[in-house]
């Protein structure tokens, strides 16, 4: 009998440890789909000016507004919701506390994936349009673009891409090792706990460098910075920490320079 219970007890590790993986590889793959996706629908910038000739009216103009204002909603629940200690609770209870961080991504995939593929332009109520079918003008959008998302990347990176998608824990918990987060100092957890998001000034950049700022992208842009500008509750100390870490470096570099 002890030596069944013991196969079933290894049988259910093995598939515990197997789905650990499979949610984990799932989460990273469908970030880097939805990743490219939103590439191409925050920086899809046309060489020539868009055809706003044909306005839509009121009743429709209010129903894209109501859609896409739902969408952004829907969104930022998932965001912060999952984020809090409550739902984290809850999936310690149930045991699935490794992949937490993998269950977090593959669900913002979704609900950006929702965003997306139900997002409802509304081109012929605008800011303003600028006419990107000069060489010159289109250029500096697109750079701009680039720069922004070389930013947001280079920060994942930064910050521990492996980390942030999930895959480290996983691959820790496996290892037999602690949360991986349990190796930075407190410092570093409580930055990481009040910044949002490390690229702050990428999406920015995303939101309001844009040659047609219609309404539906005045919407997506306002409600996103607001979000953004709401859930950055980095203060004095962070700003010291980072500081501190910033001097550090750079007296390593230096000195790194002078030994060779």
């Amino acid at each position: 009998m002890a030596q069944v219970t013991s196969i079933v007890k290894m049988v259910y590790n093995t598939i515990f440890k197997a789905l650990l993986v499979l949610i984990s590889a799932c989460g990273m793959i469908f970030a880097f789909v939805t990743g490219g996706y939103l590439i191409q629908f925050l920086s899809s910038i046309a060489s020539s000016s868009v055809d706003v000739s044909k306005p839509g009216g009121a009743t429709s103009t209010l129903w894209a507004m109501t859609v896409n204002l739902s969408l952004l909603c829907i969104f930022m629940f998932q965001h912060s919701v999952m984020a809090k200690p409550l739902f984290k609770r809850a999936l310690y209870s149930s045991g699935f506390q490794v992949v937490e961080r993998s269950i977090y991504v593959i669900a913002t995939s979704l609900a950006l994936q929702c965003v997306m593929l139900y997002w409802h332009p509304i081109p012929w109520i605008n800011l303003w349009n600028v006419d990107t079918s000069g060489t010159v003008l289109w250029s500096v959008f697109t750079a701009a673009h680039c720069f922004a998302w070389c930013i947001i990347y280079s920060g994942s990176l930064m910050m521990d891409i492996a980390e942030l998608l999930g895959i480290k824990q996983v691959f820790y918990y496996l290892r037999g090792l602690p949360d991986p987060v349990t190796y930075k100092s407190r410092e570093l957890q409580r930055f990481y706990l009040h910044m949002r998001h490390p690229s702050f000034t990428g999406f920015l950049i995303l939101f309001w460098v844009y040659p047609l700022m219609s309404l539906d992208r005045a919407l997506l842009a306002g409600l996103w910075t607001l979000y953004m500008i709401v859930a950055w509750n980095v203060d004095q100390f962070d700003y010291q920490y980072q500081s501190h870490q910033l001097r550090k470096k750079q007296y390593e570099m230096v000195h790194s320079k002078v030994m060779y």
